[in-house]
């Protein structure tokens, strides 16, 4: 699994991130600090095909990615 800390990074950083990550075609962990910043990688990784699970944290939101088949 890819993991990938986007903290303290504002949009679009945190997509640019993952879209380089997505290139594995793994399982992806991705950590953001703000709620936009969850809600634009989710709707990108579901564009891309990705499943995406969001759990808010005590610092933020924590994204689960994997690849649908």
């Amino acid at each position: 699994m890819i993991e990938i800390d986007a903290n303290g990074l504002s949009c679009p950083e945190p997509v640019i991130l993952l879209k380089r990550a997505m290139a594995s075609g793994g399982p992806i962990r991705i950590s953001v600090d703000s709620q936009t910043s969850a809600a634009a990688c989710g709707r990108f990784a579901e564009s891309k095909n990705y499943s995406a699970e969001t759990v808010k944290t005590g610092g933020g939101y924590v994204l689960t990615l994997v690849k649908n088949e």
